[in-house]
C-alpha cells in the first residue's frame, strides 16, 4: 500500500513538474496526477498479465516440444509483453500531458 501511495505521489509531482507552466488550479493538477497514476497502474497490471501468459506459454511449450519450443514461446511472449508495456507507457504519457494541467 505504501508503494502505491509513493507511486501516486511521484506521478503527481512528475505531472506538475517545474518544466511546465504553473497549473491552472491545484484541483485540476491533482485530478490530472490521479488520472496519470491510474493509467500507470493499468499499465502495470496489463504488463504483469502478459508476463504471466508468457510464462505459461513457455511452460506449455516445454511440455509439448521441449526446451526449443519453450524458448520460442518465451521469445514470442516477451515481444508481446514489451509491446503491451510500450502501449501502456504511451497512454500514461498522454494522460500526463493532458490539458488539465498545462
Amino acid at each position: 500500500m505504501r508503494a502505491c501511495i509513493w507511486v501516486m505521489t511521484s506521478l503527481l509531482l512528475v505531472s506538475c513538474g517545474s518544466k511546465q507552466e504553473p497549473a491552472k488550479s491545484a484541483v485540476n493538477c491533482t485530478k490530472m496526477g490521479a488520472k496519470t497514476g491510474v493509467e500507470g497502474a493499468k499499465t502495470g497490471v496489463k504488463t504483469g498479465v502478459e508476463g504471466v501468459k508468457t510464462f505459461g506459454k513457455a511452460v506449455g511449450g516445454y511440455v509439448e516440444g521441449g526446451s526449443d519450443e519453450a524458448k520460442r514461446q518465451w521469445r514470442e511472449g516477451k515481444e508481446e509483453t514489451k509491446r503491451t508495456a510500450h502501449e501502456g507507457a504511451d497512454e500514461t504519457k498522454h494522460e500526463a500531458k493532458a490539458p488539465d494541467c498545462p
